[in-house]
């Protein structure tokens, strides 16, 4: 396949220095709508147990690594806890010897009261915004490069509107970190085949070390980027592959705070042993049996793989699935994001796979590869809990987008309008975004939860509700890692926890709610989560409208 000339389409100077001020601009509204939704965001499920372990990596502390999360993340949020100098757990206590990180982040939180461990999640947050800051850059830049000025803007202010991107960018969590690191990647990957040489063999190998720290799914690059080299430059392999694995090797040894050894014996032979172990992970245990590798990226890798036969219950249309759905994430962007998204998605994507097949442009399949073979995978694992898991696959849309652009003006300035238009309407519940084909968040409980509508963030909602409607007390069933005692006292609420086990469920395989208001989380009322005996706990409101919302995710049924 022929290579592209390197560069963007020739802009006089004046439009140059014009395109920076644009985007400049772009930003600066982005982060003020991030940091809006920083503020009006409530503590979400897995915020807490991040937080806390980048309290444990900024301390250098492998006791009790954390290992489920690469150190990126870590990296930029945990200097928070040092900041406000708050006391990290012993290890005395029973739950850092038995490893359970999330018992500990939980109780670790809880004991941290107001308005001190809500000062401290704000400041976690606050430098997470690079993430989607730094991937919208990186959307333009693209763009522009390729297509010009006009079209990179457009790309760029396509994805700042994404609900996914402006819901979960606020997070202290991995997605959009991911989204940065693969679309990094495949820019790189990208220059590499324009122009292969030593500068584009190190941009390519630091994009591979980004996604490495930002998840350790995409590992995976690690594989492809030699297949490019190969396929690229053939007769300079033996120069590029040694140079690209040197400066990969040296970039996880130094994010991973070093400390490799090489594996036991044992540790090969469990693996082998695995009844999940995949025939990768078992050749990487034999590699690494005479190759020292980080200790926490190990034990994060083996955690990651051998529990891909393990994953959640999966709520999917009405019914609960157990071991996963093929089609769950390309049902997850039919109701997850923007109709006029979805028409500029589809249609640009369809017309770069005919101009790719036509004119032989490898440019586009550096644009379509990337999220049909994210998506695709994807749709192979057990854990299916949220549009956010495909969030890497939505910037490349954006900008099969603006190549639409240098065509169809009109059409595709119209499309992304009302695109941005509906997204806009629901903010700053990008989380809860549910599409017009499904009538919006009101409805999303229908169709998916977890994640794509309910992870906890709205208990400020409810406390908002209650002052605003004067309601003294409400009985709460909550979904979340965040804890009701930071928003109310006893006088205000009732506290009935969902019915995880048979303690919780009292005897009671089904709720006869009493005359009173209820505040439950949409994520427990399909009853997919609870052993077979309880799934039909909250029928009752299942098959209720309910009477008002807190934000999207708590659903408030007036019984009095």
């Amino acid at each position: 396949m022929p290579a592209t000339q390197v560069g963007p389409p020739r802009d006089s100077p004046l439009r140059r220095v014009l395109a920076r001020f644009q985007i400049a601009g772009l930003l600066a509204v982005l982060a003020a709508l991030l940091v809006y939704g920083v503020w009006h965001t409530g503590i979400t499920a897995d915020e807490p147990n991040h937080i806390l372990g980048g309290h444990f990596y900024w301390h250098g502390i492998k006791a009790f690594p954390l290992a489920d999360l690469p150190p990126l993340l870590k990296i930029v949020s945990g200097w928070a806890p040092a900041a406000f100098g708050l006391e990290m757990p012993t290890g005395s206590d029973p739950k850092w010897q038995a490893g359970a990180e999330w018992n500990l982040a939980v109780q670790w939180s809880a004991a941290l009261k107001d308005p001190h461990y809500q000062s401290l999640t704000l400041a976690a947050r606050l430098p997470v915004l690079l993430f989607p800051l730094a991937l919208v850059a990186i959307v333009w830049y693209w763009g522009r490069s390729e297509w010009g000025a006009s079209a990179g803007l457009l790309a760029a202010a396509i994805i700042s509107v994404e609900p996914t991107l402006l819901g979960h960018g606020v997070l202290v969590k991995n997605d959009v970190a991911s989204a940065l690191a693969y679309a990094s990647f495949w820019l790189a990957a990208w220059r590499f085949w324009q122009a292969p040489s030593w500068r584009t063999v190190a941009w390519l190998a630091g994009a591979t070390v980004l996604g490495i720290s930002a998840k350790l799914s995409l590992l995976i690059l690690a594989g492809i980027a030699p297949l490019i080299l190969l396929l690229r430059a053939p007769r300079m392999i033996w120069a590029y592959l040694p140079l690209y694995g040197g400066l990969l090797y040296g970039g996880v040894l130094l994010i991973y705070q070093g400390n490799p050894r090489v594996l036991h014996p044992d540790e090969i032979a469990a693996v082998y042993g695995h009844r999940n172990s995949p025939h990768l992970l078992m050749w990487a245990a034999t590699f690494f049996g005479s190759v020292p590798i980080p200790e926490n990226l190990w034990s994060g890798c083996v955690s990651l793989t051998l529990s891909a036969g393990d994953g959640p219950p999966v709520y999917l249309w009405g019914r609960t699935y157990l071991g996963g759905v093929p089609w769950y994430f390309l049902a997850a962007l039919a109701v997850k994001v923007p109709i006029g998204f979805q028409v500029l998605f589809l249609g640009s994507g369809a017309w770069a796979a005919w101009r790719g097949i036509r004119d032989r442009d490898p440019r586009w399949l550096f644009l379509l590869v990337p999220p049909v073979l994210y998506i695709g995978l994807a749709s192979l694992s057990t854990f299916q809990l949220g549009i956010r898991l495909i969030l890497p696959a939505l910037p490349f849309g954006a900008l099969l987008a603006a190549s639409a652009w240098t065509r169809w003006r009109r059409l595709v300035l119209v499309t992304a309008a009302a695109g941005a238009m509906e997204a806009m309407i629901y903010f700053p519940h990008g989380i809860s975004f549910y599409n017009a084909w499904v009538g919006g968040p009101a409805h999303g409980v229908n169709y998916l939860v977890d994640s794509n509508l309910d992870w906890g963030q709205d208990l400020p909602h409810l406390k908002a509700w209650m002052v605003r409607n004067q309601v003294s007390k409400v009985r709460v069933t909550y979904f979340g890692m965040d804890t009701l005692w930071r928003y109310f006292d006893d006088q205000q609420i009732i506290a009935d926890p969902p019915p995880w086990g048979k303690e919780l469920a009292a005897g009671r395989t089904e709720l006869a709610p009493q005359p009173g208001i209820y505040a439950i989380s949409a994520s427990v009322l399909p009853g997919h989560y609870f052993a077979p005996e309880y799934r039909d706990f909250y029928r009752h409101f299942r098959n209720r409208a309910p009477t008002a919302r807190a934000g999207y995710s708590i659903l408030i049924y007036d019984l009095r």
